[in-house]
């Protein structure tokens, strides 16, 4: 046994650091959203592994037995917003890692439209501007329940910033058309060498006459 006082690790590594397809979904994750780094979405895999396990269990035991923990593990995913009333088993097996990040402090903030990108809705969760039945959180990466998901709320006032909303397009003017005057025909000068051929012809003609 290691020292109580030491926290554990509460994720699980990928075996295989350099999988190009691994990576690539890691880095869709953390974009979508707005996570610090893959850290967090290994500790959601964890959650999530860890909850279909169980269900998995679960299957092979006849359904009297399984009764009670079944009602236990489906309220609790219930209670959690991953799965909704009247799923089965087979629901919670389906059950992804962007079922539990959606369930997330920062995401939540952001959904509510108390914040105008993910990035600002984690700076604003961990500068203590937003609280959970009226306690401040600093945490962005908490997991909000259905019944905690309607106290999410401002702590104290809150700060100056304009969140964006969709603006009517106002509407298009008419111009009044002016009638424009027609243009007056431009004659064009012949070129030079034409003038003096021209010139030169017509003092021939009249001398002749």
């Amino acid at each position: 046994m290691g020292d109580p006082r030491k926290l554990r690790k509460k994720y699980i590594p990928p075996k295989h650091p350099w999988d190009a397809d691994r990576i690539q979904e890691e880095n869709r994750l953390v974009t979508d959203f707005g996570l610090k780094n893959k850290k967090e979405i290994w500790r959601a895999d964890a959650a999530i592994r860890k909850f279909r396990y169980l269900a998995r269990s679960l299957v092979g035991i006849p359904i009297d037995q399984r009764k009670g923990e079944e009602e236990r593990l489906m309220g609790k995913l219930q209670k959690l917003g991953l799965l909704k009333e009247g799923s089965t088993l087979d629901d919670a097996l389906s059950l992804k890692v962007e079922d539990l990040l959606a369930r997330r402090l920062q995401t939540l903030v952001w959904k509510k439209g108390m914040a105008n990108t993910l990035s600002q809705a984690r700076q604003l969760v961990t500068h203590g501007h937003i609280s959970v039945k009226k306690r401040r959180v600093s945490s962005p990466g908490m997991i909000i329940g259905m019944e905690e998901e309607g106290t999410i709320d401002w702590y104290g006032e809150p700060p100056k910033i304009t969140v964006k909303k969709v603006e009517e397009k106002p509407a298009e003017k008419v111009e009044e058309k002016v009638e424009e005057k027609p243009k007056e025909k431009v004659e064009k000068k012949a070129p030079r060498k034409k003038r003096k051929k021209a010139e030169k012809a017509q003092k021939a003609e009249g001398e002749a006459k």
